[in-house]
């Protein structure tokens, strides 16, 4: 993706740091320096903005408040207006999985860049009995240090309430558990003020670790029918955007969303608003069947597994709906080429950092 491209609503999660990051003492004119974005332009629902340009305005933010965790604090600070109709999901999703699914569809409207990794597995089962998500992104390396801790701090501070605001607390044990991939900060106490019940710094990965029912046992009954409707609109927009090029790759994302429920093909035209007899055509005219897309899925789950997971190959199996170990292991050798055993070796795939620091500058328009 060309980061000078102009995509990004500058009304939305822009705007949203720009009013946190003045909240936490920056001064508006400099945190715009050099980002070529007008502050008279800046809540324009018709301007956009490249990734270079929101990548400045970070920076600007983080040298300006010169506080220690800033990332943290913006992320706190947020409000759910600026990441658009799905930042209102939050109050009212049935679950904390339906509200994850659908932030994990739709924030691509307000941060585009999410599209390129939106239809592949995130979350998994772990041996312990815990779902385990893991706190992604590719926008910086870590090796851009400031901008890398910015980033996983943010994202963590949002995520976590996110799920405050949307987790069952009446189920047997609601607990949050955070490990993340980098040594304790100087600024760690600012960490306990989070809503998690437990947090390792220097761990292996950084994720977050819930238990099945917290994630997936809905409540607020009453709230359903405003849900679908924010759904519906979320829908619309997201349609409206264009970001997915395909009928098939919208297939192939609400097979995976309903995995559990093995979603037929009647109900995935029911949701597309086609019929079973078009959508088959349109799939067909792309290459590809129904049939196809659910064991392409499937497949791909079952790779995520082996690859993250430290269930037993015995316990994928089961997971996925495979008859036995060595059914799977025929299956996934024919999709991936390889064994459960060299999938597991190579571990997670690593995501590729959106900016080059070596990349040549230039001045695109905010519009």
């Amino acid at each position: 993706m060309d980061v000078h491209s102009r995509v990004i609503p500058a009304h939305l999660q822009p705007l949203g740091l720009a009013e946190a990051f003045v909240h936490f003492g920056a001064d508006l004119k400099p945190l715009l320096h050099g980002t070529d974005i007008h502050p008279d332009r800046l809540d324009d629902p018709r301007v956009r903005i490249s990734y270079a340009q929101y990548n400045q305005l970070v920076r600007n933010g983080i040298r300006l408040c010169q506080r220690d965790g800033i990332g943290l604090l913006v992320g706190s600070y947020m409000r759910w207006c600026h990441y658009g109709t799905i930042g209102f999901i939050v109050d009212c999703a049935p679950s904390l999985a339906e509200a994850g699914l659908a932030f994990r569809r739709y924030i691509c409207i307000s941060q585009p860049y999410y599209a390129m990794y939106m239809t592949e597995p995130s979350t998994y089962l772990d041996e312990n009995g815990l779902l385990v998500t893991p706190l992604e992104f590719c926008v910086n390396s870590p090796e851009d240090a400031e901008m890398y801790q910015f980033e996983m701090e943010y994202r963590l501070a949002v995520t976590l309430r996110v799920i405050e605001m949307c987790t069952n607390r009446s189920v047997p044990d609601p607990s949050v558990h955070v490990t993340l991939d980098y040594p304790a900060p100087p600024h760690a106490a600012m960490y306990d003020d989070l809503p998690l019940d437990s947090i390792q710094f220097g761990a292996e990965k950084s994720a977050i670790a819930m238990t099945v029912a917290a994630v997936t046992q809905r409540f607020r009954p009453l709230r359903r029918q405003a849900f679908s409707r924010l759904i519906s609109a979320c829908e619309e927009e997201f349609q409206a955007a264009n970001i997915e090029s395909s009928i098939s790759t919208k297939v192939r994302w609400h097979i995976s969303a309903r995995f559990n429920t093995q979603p037929t093909l009647e109900r995935v035209a029911q949701i597309l608003r086609l019929s079973p007899r078009a959508l088959t055509r349109r799939m067909c005219q792309e290459g590809t069947s129904f049939r196809e897309l659910q064991h392409d899925v499937r497949m791909s789950m079952t790779a995520h597994h082996l690859r993250v997971s430290g269930l037993s190959v015995d316990a994928i199996a089961e997971l996925m709906g495979f008859s036995n170990a060595s059914s799977l292991r025929r299956a996934i050798k024919s999709w991936s080429g390889k064994t459960p055993s060299e999938l597991r070796e190579e571990g997670p795939p690593q995501a590729e950092a959106l900016f080059d620091s070596d990349a040549p500058a230039k001045n695109p328009a905010a519009g």
